[in-house]
């Protein structure tokens, strides 16, 4: 089989490909990178080997200005810099695919002719990512690759034992590195806004951990903030300011510049968030892509139920290119991230994460599922969402109890089709009455559904009944799922987190309107089973009801699905991106892809035997 970090020649679904790429290649050192191209091909055809040696050569060149993009790859937990195995060919050209070694400090990727390209970046002990880069031929937005460790690192679970250890203690943790090398910063001085200090040690480490006033973090109420003031001689000190304060722990990854003076990063959580201007820019692009997505609203007559999505393959993306330094809409860096540490990181910057945990497990789905709809709806070439509220709002921080709740709904999706992601709309308080003096803004059009229902008629939302919000003042759009609304369901009335979605999206299995989103049969329970990602090149793959090509096809996963393997078998040998293999995985009850077209991050079986 070939290695996982090699791939075929050519990609498709399942029929007989050329032989795979022969695991001998050249070095050629280029600054502090080292260039590995890829050049036998075991009975290549001649077009084939014409293309690649056609193909512009790509190298690691710092003085590059045009046709390439900075590229960086960090442990998602800890932000450590990693060095990297890297894979670019043009989508549908894998004849044409270049492999680089990347040291930790990264390197500028030269020499990309114009088009899209398919990125592979792997690395020792992590779990692949796969995503796509766009080239127009000028410097492309510096890209940071975020790899999870394949092993899951315990220490958030254990610092938020700490914080329980009293009721109204909050932990807070993170690295500090040089942002230009990527090196740790040890010695560094960090002070929280509580008045407690540390000093990081030689891996950047830091610890704090305070108390705040019990009575703020109660059902109804925002908690309370604070600030971390992070100092190192020969760096710009940055302040982190409007941290949420929780009984739990929460990790931070910094970046600290070299220079004088000071920098100052407002961290205003969504709920708190009184930019009504920013809001209105979030909320009028919403209700344009909700007007996008009209078609998809249930007609007189027609008819849909949970087991038609549940009983099918929703498409779930296995990356995001999330834009970071933004301006609205417009970013100016990247970062790629597994769809799963998209969830985990970001579910506290909308959902309190306080809150509780059937709370933000419905969050959770939501929040994953607005971010797989703009993988497939990207609002720019080169990323697909950005991080600030005119989208989804999100950071590389992490907090214990959202990372639990992206992993209880690991791959739980909703769709209206049973083959792609809704546009799961959600805002804070949906119920539809204005409170004239809670200065709250609510730019739901039409609230005829009135207090203690949630709704917007005129944008296809029918009413629903909400008794939870009644006599709370809307703050939102009022379509979709209610943010606060989640939370009293949960704590208040013990609905569990499938219920709370539900409820929401297909008002509980009766279905109108906009509101006849599913959820997908992705999970939710954090399935045994190892994490796999369809891997064709930009084409789709047959999805068969056994392990074999003369099974019948019973759909097709998107390239760069992110699947979960449950167990393995042998079957037809195929030959795909991975070379020329008998294995095939078992995704779902009668569904099998064949190996050859999965990216597993290893040369061998990777689940049970079926």
């Amino acid at each position: 089989m070939t290695s996982r970090r090699t791939r075929n020649s050519l990609p498709g679904h399942d029929p007989a490909a050329p032989a795979p790429l022969a695991r001998s290649g050249l070095p050629w050192l280029a600054g502090f990178c080292t260039l590995i191209m890829g050049s036998a091909f075991a009975g290549q055809s001649a077009p084939a080997a014409a293309a690649q040696a056609d193909a512009p050569r790509i190298a690691v060149r710092s003085d590059a200005t045009a046709a390439a993009f900075d590229l960086r790859v960090r442990d998602s937990v800890s932000g450590r810099a990693l060095a990297a195995q890297v894979s670019l060919a043009p989508v549908g050209g894998a004849a044409a695919r270049q492999r680089l070694d990347l040291a930790a400090a990264g390197g500028r990727l030269a020499g990309l002719a114009q088009g899209e390209y398919r990125l592979t970046v792997s690395a020792p002990g992590y779990l692949p990512v796969v995503t796509t880069v766009h080239s127009d031929n000028a410097l492309g937005l510096p890209t940071t690759v975020w790899l999870s460790p394949k092993r899951e690192s315990e220490a958030l679970d254990l610092l938020a034992l700490k914080a329980a250890e009293c009721s109204d203690c909050s932990v807070l943790s993170g690295h500090v590195y040089d942002q230009r090398t990527g090196q740790p910063l040890a010695g560094a001085r960090v002070r929280s806004g509580l008045g407690e200090r540390a000093v990081t040690d030689a891996d950047g480490y830091f610890e704090v951990r305070g108390k705040f006033a019990e009575n703020a973090s109660k059902a109804d109420a925002l908690p309370p903030t604070t600030s971390l003031d992070i100092e190192a001689p020969g760096y710009r000190a940055q302040r982190l300011d409007g941290l949420s304060l929780v009984n739990d722990s929460s990790h931070f990854v910094v970046d600290l510049q070299r220079g004088s003076g000071r920098s100052v990063e407002k961290r205003v959580h969504a709920q708190a968030d009184s930019n009504a201007a920013a809001r209105r820019e979030r909320e009028d692009f919403m209700r344009k892509l909700d007007a996008d997505n009209a078609g998809q609203a249930m007609r007189a007559g027609q008819t849909l139920a949970a087991a038609q999505v549940s009983a099918t393959a929703v498409s779930v993306p296995s990356s995001i290119r999330v834009g970071t330094s933004c301006s609205g809409r417009s970013c100016s860096g990247v970062s790629v991230y597994s769809l799963e540490d998209y969830v985990a990181k970001g579910l506290d910057e909308e959902w309190i994460p306080s809150w509780h945990a059937q709370s933000l497990a419905a969050g959770a789905v939501a929040y994953r599922t607005y971010g797989a709809y703009f993988v497939a709806h990207p609002i720019s070439s080169r990323y697909d969402i950005c991080n600030t509220t005119s989208c989804q709002v999100f950071n590389a921080d992490s907090v214990s109890a959202t990372v639990a709740a992206a992993n209880a709904t690991r791959g739980v999706i909703l769709s209206r089709d049973g083959k792609s992601a809704a546009f799961s709309e959600y805002s804070s308080e949906n119920n539809a009455w204005d409170d004239p003096g809670d200065g709250l803004s609510c730019s739901n059009n039409d609230l005829s559904c009135g207090n203690g229902n949630n709704g917007s008629p005129r944008n296809n939302w029918p009413c629903l009944s909400d008794s939870v919000g009644k006599g709370k003042g809307c703050f939102g759009h009022g379509r979709g799922m209610s943010q606060w609304g989640t939370q009293r369901w949960a704590a208040n009335n013990g609905r569990d987190w499938k219920w709370i979605t539900d409820h929401y999206f297909n008002n509980n299995n009766k279905p109108a309107g906009m509101r006849n989103a599913f959820r997908s049969d992705g999970g939710g329970s954090n399935p045994s089973g190892a994490p796999g990602t369809v891997d064709t090149n930009g084409t789709p793959l047959n999805v068969r009801s056994g392990p074999g090509t003369g099974y019948s096809v019973v759909g097709t996963l998107a390239d760069g699905s992110s699947v979960t393997i449950q167990c393995q078998t042998n079957g037809t040998s195929v030959t795909g991106t991975f070379g020329t293999s008998s294995i095939w995985n078992r995704i779902g009850s009668g569904r099998f892809i064949p190996d050859a077209y999965t990216q597993t991050g290893s040369d061998g079986r990777v689940a049970p035997d079926c």
